[in-house]
């Protein structure tokens, strides 16, 4: 590179400055680079080896990344013969819409600050400009020039390191002191004309999670923003429609114009409006069935059950009417779904490892109403937990928290069900859990309704803390396997017969039983009653 675009004037930048030039950039984000004035094309070489460290494509490829600027017509002869596109003589007269992500540059002295600034509007939004200007270009900023780019650097928070001696051992020499000027352009904003003309009809802000979404109109502010999005969009099809004669790839008018620049696809597809419509509409059910405020507390499987459901609903509009309509769906068929998680817990906990010793005491057996066979949950249970410990350090006292997490929280939102009073969410749990992880407590870790202990051997001992909930479990499945007798909360005891008396006798005894009298509402649970989504 030289310091003047004249050939009295050309200074090769030496490679020790060119080192410092090039210190910190992160070669990643580079794919289209500019030497202005590039000379010989010095630090257009350096800039080819650094990327070439760093990437297996070979250097003819990489050169053909860069494209150089100069006035020279030897110094271009020079730049071609090493594989580099010349694009223009005069940079100062140099206009593309092309983009750069790094322009590295030393520019002529005299005029540096010009070059700077045009350089300024050439590299791409949070592009790279790496430049060496004469110190007195910033240092005495006395003309209109100096002063909008020394505007300019302070405004994007340029780097500005002054140097002294760095050409005087260079092949020309000189001891002018240098400023090497890094920036980085600032990421603008751009506002969506589109997005403007739908202002008036009070969209929200968008958020394609639906995170941000709340208060009690959490249904019609998630519907406003869907049908924003869907008319952009639209807007943004018919748009394309009307520019797509316009953008011919080809003006051999025997391939009918069908094959424009540019695509608009939907997925791998055209885009229709159709398709579009469609494939939003997939978007915003599935974004409100993972949403915690609609279904936070469903259990794994529940859950699965109801993202099956996308693919249908994704043929109806995303609407109040439709998500109301939704909505008593899931309560209908969820109730069957509910039923079904709580008593797949009540077999997790007693009889579905019992092919394991240690599993043996989870259960405490009585003779049940129809069968012989009947059983209940004890206090204390053992249930395996796969993969709690990390399996790269088996001395470390501490564990893995996502399969403990997956496997409690499945059980936590089951017992949510059951209880009647303030429920917990994944977030409490994963506080919970992560607390324990930190301070390396395995033992008697504190959840919502019972404590766990976690060995290295692959078992989680389950204590329960909350009993009457355990009752409630325990008298849930057992009515529902017609382990108890159908009189069950109906009758007093002392109204019962021998046979059911028998069987309250085995189960808890009649003093546990009066108990359940006394307040029946606070153990003996029907489905109905239990699934409770946020609408």
């Amino acid at each position: 590179m030289n310091l003047s675009s004249t050939s009295e004037q050309f200074y090769p930048t030496p490679d020790t400055l060119i080192t410092k030039m090039l210190e910190g950039l992160d070669i990643r984000t580079v794919d289209y680079v500019l030497e202005p004035s590039a000379g010989k094309g010095d630090i257009a070489d350096a800039v080819v080896k650094k990327i070439y460290g760093s990437n297996y494509w070979d250097e003819s490829r990489i050169r053909h990344m860069i494209d150089c600027v100069e006035i020279n017509p030897n110094l271009q002869h020079i730049l071609n013969d090493k594989g580099y596109r010349v694009v223009h003589d005069d940079f100062l007269s140099y206009r593309t819409k092309k983009q750069y992500d790094l322009i590295a540059m030393n520019p002529p002295f005299n005029n540096g600050d010009l070059h700077l600034l045009h350089a300024l509007g050439l590299v791409r939004e949070g592009g790279a400009i790496i430049c060496i200007l004469n110190a007195e270009t910033l240092r005495n900023p006395y003309t209109k020039s100096r002063q909008v780019l020394m505007q300019k650097l302070n405004e994007y928070g340029a780097s500005i390191e002054y140097l002294q001696n760095e050409f005087v051992d260079a092949e020309r020499k000189t001891d002018v002191e240098i400023a090497l000027v890094k920036v980085t352009t600032p990421v603008i904003e751009h506002t969506s004309f589109i997005f403007e003309g739908l202002k008036g009809k009070e969209y929200p802000e968008i958020d394609h999670e639906c995170k941000a979404l709340v208060g009690g109109d959490f249904i019609a502010q998630i519907v406003k923003q869907y049908e924003l999005e869907v008319e952009m969009g639209i807007k943004l099809i018919e748009e394309y429609k009307a520019m797509e004669p316009l953008i011919l790839n080809s003006f051999d008018k025997s391939n009918n114009y069908k094959s424009p620049m540019l695509s608009l696809k939907v997925y791998n597809d055209d885009a229709t409006v159709n398709e579009y419509v469609k494939a939003v509409r997939n978007k915003y059910w599935y974004a409100l069935f993972q949403n915690d405020k609609f279904t936070g507390k469903l259990t794994s499987n529940l859950q699965n059950e109801l993202n099956d459901k996308v693919r249908e609903l994704e043929d109806y509009d995303f609407s109040v009417y439709n998500i109301d309509k939704v909505y008593q769906e899931i309560m209908q068929k969820m109730n069957r779904g509910v039923e079904e998680t709580i008593m797949n817990l009540f077999d997790k906990l007693s009889t579905e490892h019992s092919w394991y010793p240690e599993t043996q005491k989870n259960i405490h057996y009585y003779n049940g109403w129809a069968t012989n066979k009947a059983h209940k949950i004890n206090k204390k249970v053992i249930i395996p937990i796969y993969g709690a410990f990390s399996s790269y350090d088996w001395n470390r006292d501490t564990f893995e928290t996502y399969p403990v997490f997956s496997v409690m929280s499945d059980i936590e939102k089951t017992l949510m069900y059951l209880s009647t009073g303030d429920t917990c969410t994944n977030e409490d749990l994963r506080e919970r859990l992560q607390i324990a992880n930190r301070n390396g407590q395995t033992r008697k870790i504190p959840l919502k309704f019972f404590n766990i202990t976690l060995y290295k051997k692959g078992t989680c001992h389950i204590e329960f803390t909350d009993l009457e909930l355990l009752d409630r479990l325990n008298i849930y499945g057992s009515r529902r396997k017609g382990w108890l007798p159908p009189s069950y909360g109906k009758k007093q005891y002392r109204d019962m017969t021998d046979t059911e008396k028998s069987v309250i006798d085995a189960f808890q005894g009649a003093d546990e039983y009066a108990r359940v009298m006394a307040n029946p509402g606070n153990y003996i649970i029907e489905t109905d009653n239990m699934l409770k989504l946020t609408a």
